[in-house]
């Protein structure tokens, strides 16, 4: 299983300093990928439920920390798909696989943010997953006549979102399936069911699960007296989004303990079928990162 890091680049962290310390800690302790959120034009009030602006605008980072490191790979996690012309992002794509080798993956959802569609210009919002569906075959398959930059590899498509229509758009149109933080036995059997969709649509091809974590700590100590998990936002919310807690017996939430602790919830991804598990630090700082590549990370190689 290989180990990347949701880097949060934007508030207090879209710096060249505050990225690049990560980039460099992240390369220097083996870490496999750095992943970047999308947000190009947050609407106030979503800063006062879960937006801390400004957010650097992912593909340039990439392109930023690609010139800066030898080895990590870079991902979006994920590129809104109706915010920009897939021809535009596939042009991106290939510059800078061409220039980079293989180390871009293009995470791509459908987004979730009603106010930025509006002031983007794009939908309609209630479309979005239609839009999703028809930039992503653009991306892959150009119409006859066009000359895109490509890269020597194709760059691979991981395409986010937890629901049944998400995970059908992986299985068909995507390289891989990276999904919000679940219960490893909901993971697994989407993972099943990704498969039995690809078998049935004849698709065959190298294709990779993965898991983008909610909150990440490695702790001295279980403090015990856990909380309950926060509610998730209500029916109809633009932010129900984002999935409810996984949580163990005690309410811990999981990947957030000791170190066995965490080696303990990461079996179980491994079992439920993760390859790639995308960690969340946040603003944890780069002693987090010293912590799990060196007490964590050495129990999966």
């Amino acid at each position: 299983m290989r180990f990347g890091l949701a880097i949060a680049a934007y508030g207090d962290g879209a710096t060249a300093r505050a990225v690049g310390e990560l980039l460099d800690a992240a390369e220097e302790l083996g870490f496999d990928s750095v992943w970047f959120a999308d947000h190009l034009a947050v609407p106030d009030y979503a800063t006062a439920v879960n937006l801390s602006p400004p957010f650097l605008e992912p593909l340039s980072v990439c392109a930023w920390g690609l010139a800066r490191t030898t080895r990590l790979r870079f991902g979006t996690d994920v590129l809104v798909a109706p915010y920009r012309h897939p021809l535009q992002v596939a042009a991106v794509a290939g510059t800078l696989g061409r220039l980079a080798g293989d180390r871009l993956i293009l995470g791509i959802g459908v987004g979730y943010l009603r106010g930025e569609f509006d002031a983007l210009g794009v939908g309609p919002y209630e479309d979005r997953g239609r839009l999703t569906d028809e930039f992503l075959q653009t991306l892959r398959t150009p119409a006859e006549g066009l000359h895109v930059v490509q890269a020597p590899s194709p760059v691979p498509v991981w395409v986010g979102g937890n629901a049944a229509p998400a995970r059908r758009r992986a299985a068909v149109l995507g390289d891989g399936w990276h999904p919000l933080w679940m219960p490893d036995d909901s993971y697994a059997a989407a993972r099943r069911e990704i498969l039995e969709l690809r078998a049935a649509e004849g698709i065959s091809g190298a294709f990779t699960f993965s898991y983008s974590c909610g909150r990440t700590r490695v702790l001295d100590r279980d403090p015990g007296d856990w909380p309950a998990p926060p509610a998730r936002a209500p029916e109809g919310s633009e932010f129900r989004y984002a999935p409810g807690a996984w949580t163990d017996a005690a309410n811990r939430p999981r990947l957030v303990g000791t170190p066995d602790q965490l080696i303990g919830d990461l079996r179980l991804l491994e079992a439920a079928g993760v390859d790639s598990v995308t960690l969340r630090f946040g603003a944890g700082g780069i002693d987090q990162l010293e912590l799990f590549a060196r007490d964590v990370a050495p129990a999966f190689v």
